[in-house]
């Protein structure tokens, strides 16, 4: 099995993106930009992707092909990720990346289908030699999987089109 295969066997699924028009409130007035609008899956609401605490996730254009490997973390995890993808794409690098390739490569309503997995905080003990105390913390793991995961596609011959840390 391919990385691509095993995060949408293995992941739920979030819902999906479309490419679209924004309308936001300025210092002069309204404006719009393009930006990727989220729809949730059936049956998911924000609070269900808070829950799922740290992700990492795949996007995919027609179903099944893999365009990036991304992680959402933090307080809000996924829910916070969505709000990112929606900001505009002159202050988000990845987010232009998308839209453009979406405007070159793909029919307009192309949707961007989104699985993804929690990964749990590892529990660190660190002995503190001031205070001669172990001292336990959690420490996030997900941005090591989506490095190891995307490393991985790439070997399998996957384009990662998505993916701005890729020329």
């Amino acid at each position: 099995m391919t990385v691509s295969t095993e995060i949408k066997q293995r992941g739920t699924y979030l819902g999906y993106f479309i490419v679209g028009e924004k309308i936001v409130n300025g210092k002069d007035g309204k404006r719009t930009h393009q930006a990727l609008l989220f729809t949730e899956a059936p049956g998911m609401k924000r609070r269900d992707y808070i829950a799922m605490g740290d992700i990492v996730y795949g996007m995919y254009v027609f179903e099944h092909v893999l365009q990036k490997i991304g992680k959402a973390g933090g307080k809000n995890g996924w829910a916070g990720r969505v709000g990112t993808y929606a900001s505009d794409p002159a202050r988000e690098p990845t987010n232009a990346k998308i839209l453009r390739v979406m405007e070159e490569e793909f029919e307009p309503g192309t949707k961007i289908e989104v699985y993804g997995f929690s990964v749990p905080k590892a529990q660190s003990p660190y002995f503190c030699p001031i205070t001669n105390e172990t001292l336990h913390f959690e420490v996030e793991q997900h941005g090591n999987v989506e490095e190891h995961l995307t490393s991985e596609a790439l070997e399998e011959g996957e384009d990662l089109k998505f993916c701005t840390q890729l020329k």
